[in-house]
């Protein structure tokens, strides 16, 4: 089916074979913890981590220019044991994560890169240069993407309607991670393909996840002239499958806390809490084995970026009593849904903080998105993480 022109195309893709996908598939290594990401590379040879992983943490110590030997030949040796097989023809499929009683299915396409330079496509969160860079980098090395860019669309009924259809079919891919997330793909036949493909197309859409790998694949798609063809691999949600967390913000100590206490208390009103849990609109903070929220005393009713709680940390604690910028060593982002009991512990021995956020809502992410504005790195953590090493495209 010819669908050169819309937004939304099918994709050229190889895809793991069934008796590979347990070993094969892995988390998106810029979700994991280093200890985590070294314990997967270290067990399992089959991961795909092993393609993907920030070189730095690759087990094989690299020689002077070896290391991008390392993450291809990986993906070689995948290639040549048999881990893929090619799709017989473009496709567009649907792909499924069940979690704990929760489900995320989604529509595996192509996505126009010159819909994110026409506004067809809007993103919501900065990029750091030296990431994109980086990804720049790795994609010049190995040659077949399968990081998913996680988009989202408005719920439509027709769409549903097709996803219905499609998985009620035998599946192509059924099984099950080290994780225990149960993940299915299904093949759209093409009369389905190229419905999808269309109405998908009709739609703005908006990143939810991946906006660095967005922009290293704009920025290979400007280097190559800005051919028609060009495209990035993404996973397709409606909006009310798409949940988003906090990420919270620890600061490495030690820390002078009485004198940030005198500097909150001229802009916060400070009250003692047993626990984490915060609302929109205040920010919790853990110091010397304590929490405590913060509530503004001018509380922000600003459209946009500027009434975001992350927006009020970075420009009312961390920045001015703090001096710590989004880019700095003793700032570390932490996701909503890991333990933070560790984090905590550590804090405790270095004598640092943590600050705790409520997450945007989804409408917040869009009104940011229609505005043209960006939010801070690591605003949202957003679900589902589609899992990378189960389909390849060039």
């Amino acid at each position: 089916m010819s669908q050169g022109h819309l937004l939304v195309r099918s994709v050229s893709a190889h895809m793991v074979t069934p008796q590979w996908a347990a070993r094969v598939v892995s988390p998106l290594h810029d979700v994991l913890t280093e200890t985590e990401r070294r314990k997967i590379l270290a067990n399992n040879p089959d991961s795909y981590l092993h393609v993907t992983s920030d070189p730095l943490a690759l087990i094989e110590p690299p020689g002077e220019g070896a290391t991008e030997s390392v993450q291809a030949r990986a993906l070689q040796r995948l290639l040549e044991s048999g881990a893929y097989l090619p799709v017989p023809e473009p496709a567009v499929f649907v792909y499924r994560m069940s979690d704990r009683g929760r489900e995320h299915t989604g529509v595996i396409a192509s996505v126009a890169v010159a819909g994110c330079n026409d506004g067809r496509v809007l993103g919501h969160e900065a990029v750091q240069s030296e990431r994109v860079a980086g990804l720049v980098r790795h994609y010049g090395q190995v040659s077949k993407r399968s990081e998913l860019v996680t988009l989202f669309h408005p719920v439509d009924s027709l769409v549903a309607e097709l996803t219905a259809r499609i998985v009620a079919q035998p599946a192509l891919l059924d099984f099950t991670d080290s994780s225990g997330v149960t993940q299915s793909v299904w093949r759209a036949g093409p009369s389905e393909a190229a419905a999808l493909a269309r109405q998908l197309s009709n739609h703005r859409l908006y990143v939810a996840d991946g906006h660095h790998r967005l922009a290293a694949a704009t920025t290979c798609w400007e280097r190559d002239g800005q051919p028609e063809s060009g495209a990035v691999l993404c996973a397709l949600y409606p909006q009310d499958h798409i949940a988003l967390h906090a990420f919270h913000r620890r600061v490495r100590g030690p820390v002078a806390l009485p004198a940030l206490l005198d500097g909150l208390g001229t802009r916060f009103d400070i009250a003692p809490a047993r626990d984490l849990g915060v609302g929109p609109g205040t920010i919790g903070m853990y110091a010397d084995g304590r929490w405590c929220v913060l509530h503004p005393r001018e509380p922000r009713r600003l459209p946009g970026v500027a009434g975001l709680d992350v927006t009020m940390l970075h420009e009312e604690v961390l920045l001015p009593l703090l001096g710590i910028d989004c880019d700095s060593p003793r700032l570390e982002f932490v996701p909503d849904l890991r333990d933070l009991g560790a984090t905590m512990r550590e804090c405790d021995a270095e004598q640092g903080i943590v600050f705790a956020l409520h997450a945007p809502d989804i409408e917040e992410l869009i009104s940011v998105a229609e505005r043209h504005e960006v939010m801070s790195p690591k605003t949202t953590y957003v679900q589902p993480k589609p899992r990378t090493g189960i389909f390849l495209s060039s």
